[in-house]
């Protein structure tokens, strides 16, 4: 919370100042995000402080907070669980041996390479689904027709469901939470564990269905524009971490209400007060 705040705050307007300054002094080549904004043809105002401070902090927000809670939530739960640790550890090692080039120069395979391995992937579409992505409600208006819902609703204390039936006006906002659709019972069950082998069918291989569930990235036309960015960055960390890191790392004073969700601030965000994921290297 306090890195989002000073980030907002304090840094990002800075960050945009000494762009300006630079464009000014003739020593920015448009290279930064900045920089190429601040030398585009925009009008004015949409070059102002301010406004270039909410860019940037949409950047910020979206683009390194999620992808680093996904790896927060995924390094949490691959400590605390010996098996699935090993069983990560083996498969990443495993296509690391079975890439020559990997094999002698000790890099990382493609993110290609990667996002083809069934449990990998399945131990990051599980961080994603406990990260969430946002965690705020976004909403939607149908501007030209009204909307008919139809749907089945369990009132609280019953075990029979009940159908019902609205009609929502055009003009108003309909919104929902990805924190919803991922503690969806009847879609993930036991939904608060931390489960890989969910996504994996009979033959181990990755249940494509369960795909329509995942909205870390949201879904349609306004899902996520930088999708692919960050699963190759997910994968290429996740690798990095699972052979290089972990096998020296012990969590420290880290309890799982420290990766819980229990507030949103446009990201989620655990109960306030919590330190983070702590950790400690130690030796193999």
């Amino acid at each position: 919370m306090e890195t989002l705040f000073n980030a907002l705050i304090v840094d990002m307007p800075n960050h945009v100042k000494k762009a300006q300054a630079d464009k000014d002094n003739g020593l920015d080549n448009s290279t930064t995000v900045f920089g190429a904004l601040l030398e585009s043809d925009l009008p004015p105002p949409e070059k102002a402080l301010q406004r270039m401070t909410e860019e940037g902090f949409s950047l910020f927000a979206a683009g390194t907070e999620t992808v680093s809670w996904a790896l927060t939530v995924i390094t949490y739960h691959v400590l605390t669980q010996p098996a699935l640790h090993s069983k990560l550890t083996a498969e990443v090692r495993q296509v690391i041996n079975d890439e020559d080039d990997s094999a002698e120069t000790g890099r990382l395979p493609s993110w290609a390479t990667l996002e083809k391995r069934p449990y990998l992937r399945a131990v990051l579409h599980e961080g994603l689904r406990l990260s969430y992505g946002l965690a705020s409600r976004t909403s939607r208006i149908a501007t030209g027709e009204d909307l008919l819902y139809r749907g089945e609703w369990t009132p609280k204390d019953s075990t029979m469901s009940k159908k019902v039936e609205h009609v929502i006006p055009r003009g108003y906002a309909v919104g929902m939470s990805s924190v919803i659709t991922h503690h969806d019972e009847s879609v993930f069950p036991d939904s608060h564990a931390f489960v890989p082998e969910r996504w994996l069918d009979e033959n181990g291989q990755h249940r494509k269905q369960l795909d329509r569930a995942l909205l870390a990235f949201s879904k349609g036309s306004r899902s996520c524009v930088g999708i692919n960015l960050a699963y190759c960055e997910l994968y290429l960390l996740l690798a990095f971490l699972t052979v290089r890191v972990f096998p020296h790392m012990q969590l420290y004073q880290t309890t799982e209400k420290d990766v819980v969700y229990d507030h949103d601030f446009f990201n989620p965000f655990p109960v306030w007060g919590s330190k983070g994921v702590r950790a400690i290297i130690v030796k193999a």
